[in-house]
């Protein structure tokens, strides 16, 4: 099984890099059309965001849509790593999940430079166990639109429904936990996030403010990157 699962990444991770190539061929001046390769790799670029299910039939491996602010795009796995799982476009913008939280941006302003969770003793948050009533720290480090770095705390207050709802995503429909995050962030600023879950605890869709002001983080699951029972 350890075996599969390593060709499987391997594979996932050389189609990644002849995505990466043919995102080079199209920057010095070949022709993209009708190249479906072309197609599946997102960028943060206004627009470029919106129903990219068609696109997702095309990518056997993982993958999600998602948007940051006003662009987004079809993203492919690149790495998965301890419960970190990495997405980057074709600009070398990534962002970076903790078990379906946000964790990190990279390569675009403003941007998320750390996420941290901790209980009231001090230990880290297993975000992806966290029951139907929870409470715990936030940490965050940011970049605002200016390139100034901020840092927060906030409390947070995690709610789960018991009933499932109908959630549509690119590729199917699923009956889902809805979750919401509600942080009171030290400085009096409240922020609230959104996460479908399923009975196993993997987010299947988010809808994340990530600190005061920050631009809407949205993503769907497309192809999960956990096995399906």
């Amino acid at each position: 099984m350890m075996e599969k699962k390593r060709m499987g990444r391997s594979r996932a991770a050389h189609f990644f890099g002849l995505l990466l190539g043919a995102g080079v061929l199209a920057l010095s001046g070949c022709s993209s059309s009708g190249n479906p390769l072309l197609a599946t790799l997102g960028s943060f670029v206004p627009g470029q965001h919106g129903d990219l299910s068609g696109r997702a039939k095309k990518i056997p491996y993982a993958s999600i849509e998602l948007t940051y602010g006003r662009g987004g795009g079809l993203l492919v796995l690149s790495e998965e790593k301890d419960g970190l799982t990495f997405w980057q476009t074709a600009r070398d913008e990534v962002v970076v999940l903790r078990d379906g939280f946000p964790q990190s941006i990279s390569g675009i302003t403003p941007r998320l430079e750390m996420s941290n969770a901790t209980n009231a003793q001090g230990d880290a948050v297993a975000l992806a166990s966290l029951g139907d009533h929870e409470q715990f720290v936030v940490e965050r480090a940011w970049v605002d639109k200016k390139g100034r770095h901020h840092a927060g705390r906030a409390q947070a207050d995690w709610s789960c429904q018991s009933q499932t709802v109908s959630v549509k995503l690119p590729l199917t429909t699923r009956n889902l936990h809805r979750c919401v995050e509600t942080l009171d962030w030290a400085k009096g600023a409240d922020t609230r996030s959104v996460y479908w879950r399923d009975d196993q605890g993997h987010v299947w869709k988010a809808d994340v403010v990530a600190w005061p002001g920050a631009p809407k983080l949205n993503w769907r699951v497309a192809r999960p990157w956990w096995p399906l029972g």
